[in-house]
Formats: structure tokens, sequence, C-alpha cells
């Protein structure tokens, strides 16, 4: 039987070993060499023919995209299968000019990843191979759409959707200032993740939180679309405080549209709800008896209880206090003579004085 070698690249840990995870399912003939860049990758290649390569398309340095080129130029006969997260047209339809063998959308169906693998390879009919591609890679308008139609609704200046790092990914009117994108944005994003963060404690799974910002020129409203994405909206400053209100109305009502459309589209949006902590009861701490100091303290014990007064003997006691009359005039109230001191038990009688 032949060895297939494929190689897997993503800087995502969790999606990186899921990918793995499912190729080695197809059999002991699928070879798997996993790695979280495009550079480790070419070094990879360098070392051995790989027959299948899945990459994702954005990566930290140098792209998926990029590899792919540097991987066909290396080796023509390699076929490539594109993986991305992101909802940018102009990215998506760079991948379908580049000339990719397969390309799916985060988060991916592993049946249908692990047949297109299969297809690459030749073991499996590719006659709708082209077709399957050509409906993966289908523009969606709707993104686009639904920020335009919010922005002619609220009379923003810019519509904007972003991921989680203030790239913009669509937006419906153009930012009047160049600093809001290099500037601004990665700015406003210090405040999402902030934002994300505290919504996840409270156990809001997506994120509903909505951020105001009034300024001079601009107002601002950021809010979460899922736990990754983001809408930006930038528009002229609001001079009737009634306004708000109808915005914010409007604004979660396009967070709704938008979280539907990208869900609707296969991205996805939401982690699994991290589980309750485990409270774990410790352990109680042995103390080991010291065999040495035990006949002793039971010694002390013993010779304690013997020299506790009898009921009688504590009745006696305080009859005597009453009888008795104070030494004299500065005797002190809570003082005691010897006699009743002994018999108290609090002072040694004459038989054990020798």
């Amino acid at each position: 039987m032949p060895t297939y070698r494929i190689l897997i690249v993503d800087d995502q840990r969790e999606m990186r070993n899921a990918l793995r995870s499912a190729v080695e399912t197809l059999g002991p003939d699928y070879k798997v060499v996993a790695v979280p860049s495009a550079e480790e990758a070419l070094l990879e290649i360098r070392l051995q023919k790989f027959d299948v390569l899945v990459a994702d398309v954005l990566l930290p340095g140098m792209s998926g995209l990029e590899l792919m080129e540097k991987t066909k130029a290396r080796n023509v006969e390699s076929k490539i299968i594109l993986i991305t997260g992101t909802v940018d047209r102009k990215i998506r339809r760079e991948v379908a000019d580049a000339g990719a063998d397969a390309f799916f959308l985060k988060p991916l169906n592993t049946a249908d990843f692990l047949d297109a693998v299969e297809r690459c390879l030749g073991l499996v009919d590719a006659s709708s191979f082209e077709q399957d591609l050509l409906s993966d890679l289908k523009p969606t308008e709707n993104v686009s759409e639904r920020l335009t139609s919010l922005r002619n609704e609220l009379n923003s200046i810019s519509a904007v959707l972003l991921d989680d790092r203030g790239k913009i990914l669509a937006t419906a009117g153009d930012l009047p200032d160049a600093s809001i994108e290099s500037g601004l944005l990665p700015t406003l994003m210090a405040s999402f993740s902030a934002n994300g963060k505290v919504a996840r404690f409270l156990g809001s799974n997506p994120p509903t939180d909505l951020s105001y910002f009034s300024g001079v020129n601009y107002d601002i409203f950021l809010a979460h679309v899922g736990e990754s994405y983001a809408l930006f909206m930038l528009m002229n400053p609001i001079t009737v405080e009634e306004e708000i209100s109808t915005i914010i109305r409007e604004v979660y009502a396009g967070v709704k549209d938008l979280y539907d459309i990208l869900h609707n589209m296969g991205v996805h949006l939401t982690s699994e709800p991290l589980p309750p902590p485990v409270m774990v009861e410790p352990e109680p701490e042995m103390i080991e008896e010291d065999e040495t100091e035990a006949p002793i303290l039971d010694a002390l014990f013993k010779e304690a209880v013997a020299k506790v007064p009898k009921a009688e003997e504590v009745d006696a006691f305080w009859e005597s206090l009453v009888e008795d009359k104070p030494v004299n005039d500065m005797q002190s109230a809570g003082a005691l003579t010897y006699d009743q001191a002994v018999q108290l038990g609090l002072a040694p009688d004459e038989e054990e004085k020798e």
C-alpha cells in the first residue's frame, strides 16, 4: 500500500490537532505532519515531499496563499486545501483565483474535509469536485447589504465589521481619516477584548455588550458579533439624547442580523462554555502519634482528673465564702485564702508539700 504524506499548517493548536486526528482516522497509510506557521512548513517541505498541503489562509508571518505558491513552485503536483475563518470577500476571491484544490470555512465539516483529502489523492471520483469548490466559494452579499442598510437607517458615516484584531472584513461607507483604521481600531480592540472577558465571566455566550464613546468630531458604537467579530459604527456627534436609545435598538438589531448571516455561512462564532471548577476537598492531615509522649500525656490527664473537686466540696467552698469574714477592709473581693485554694485543688495540701 502506498503512503500518503499530509502537511497541516494552522496557528491554532486545537484546530491543528483536530485536523491531524481527522486525517489519521483514514488509516495507517496516512503520515501527517502538523506545524503552526508557513515558515516551519517550508522547512518540512525541504526535507520531504508531501502529497497534500492543508493550510490556513491567515497565518502569522507568511500567509497561506504565499505558502501555496512556494509549495507549487517546488512541487507542482502537490494538492492544496485552504481553510479560513474570515468572511472577507476579497480574500475568498484571492483563494478562488489562486487555484486551490479545495477551500473550507471554519468550522469544518469533518466528513467533507476528509472527502476532499481523498479526492486530492485520487482515491475518490472527482467528477463533482469542481462543482463543490465553486459552491464553497460562492460569494455572499448579505453582510455588506446589512451593513449598508444599517448605515442608512442611522445616517452614520460608516458601518464596519471587524475581526478581533481590528482588521476590517466588510464596510459600508468610507472612514474619513486614515488614522482611524491604523490607530483607533487597534486601540478599541483592547476594550473589545475586555468586554468579552467580562461577558464570559457573567456567563453571556455570545457576548451582548455595547460600548458608546462620545467625542467632539465623532461618536462611536462598538458591539460584539459572536465572540471574535465586532460591529463598529462611526457617527456624527449625537446632539439629541433621545436619539441614543433609538440608535442602541437599531445597533442591537444589526448585531443579531449579522450574527445570523455569519452563522448561516458556517462561521464559528461561539466557543463551548467553560466547565464549572471542580472543588477538591483537601485530605485531612494524618498526625503520627509519638509513642514516647503518649504515656506521659495520659498520666497528666489522669492526674488532672483526680484533682477535680467533688460536687459537695465545691458547694462547701461557696458556703464558706459567705460565712468567712474578710481579713481586713483592703482584702480584694476576688482573693482566696490558702485553705480555700486547697479546697478547690488550686494549691497543694500539707501531704503533697511533704
